[in-house]
């Protein structure tokens, strides 16, 4: 009993440092933006995020037409009540900022994955802006099955991501859940795995 209460308090003083590192900025400072940036208030006092954790600047923007990673991670106003989606999209763009740092292993991982699929879908829903960005998706999303099961468990993580392939990113996301050992092995080889 001792043990578990010491981990508790220790997991609590954690996520409070953790919190507060974290520099959220708004960037029309309204309503729907500071109710996102509850929520990632919430994600980040809730999860243990270090593992996937990459860069502690976040912009919330409700103009924004999707969540991007760089030059400031940023997100949209989308789902604020759904920490579930929330926590998807906030590991999906931080796994941007991993690859960022990893050029080399994203190279070497993409040249593999293009002899395994010679053709991914280009644009929206089904790939992403560019066939290059449709194969840098399929490790970006291998990753957030993958932290998002380590996370919140498998079932749940499962159903977020088969729920994120019914509207963006359909093939990357439906290839991800079918192939995913073969996906996470090419990481692995190439030393892109988290």
């Amino acid at each position: 009993m001792q043990k578990s209460v010491i981990i508790l308090l220790l997991s609590i003083i954690h996520s409070t440092a953790f919190a507060e590192s974290l520099n959220i900025s708004y960037a029309n400072n309204t309503a729907s933006e500071k109710l996102k940036g509850q929520q990632i208030e919430r994600i980040v006092g809730q999860y243990e995020l270090d593992k996937w954790w990459f860069t502690d600047e976040i912009m919330i923007d409700d103009a924004a037409r999707s969540p991007f990673s760089h030059p400031v991670l940023t997100l949209t106003t989308s789902r604020p009540n759904n920490d579930l989606s929330g926590l998807s999209q906030l590991i999906h763009e931080q796994i941007h900022w991993f690859e960022e740092s990893n050029k080399r292993q994203v190279e070497n991982t993409i040249a593999e994955l293009k002899k395994v699929y010679p053709e991914v879908p280009v644009g929206y829903p089904n790939g992403a802006r560019s066939e290059y960005s449709s194969y840098l998706h399929l490790i970006v999303c291998l990753l957030e099955l993958d932290a998002l099961t380590e996370i919140v468990g498998k079932d749940k993580a499962d159903t977020v991501i088969s729920t994120n392939g019914k509207y963006f990113y359909k093939w990357i996301y439906q290839t991800v859940l079918s192939d995913q050992d073969k996906i996470r092995d090419i990481l692995v080889k190439h030393k892109l795995y988290i």
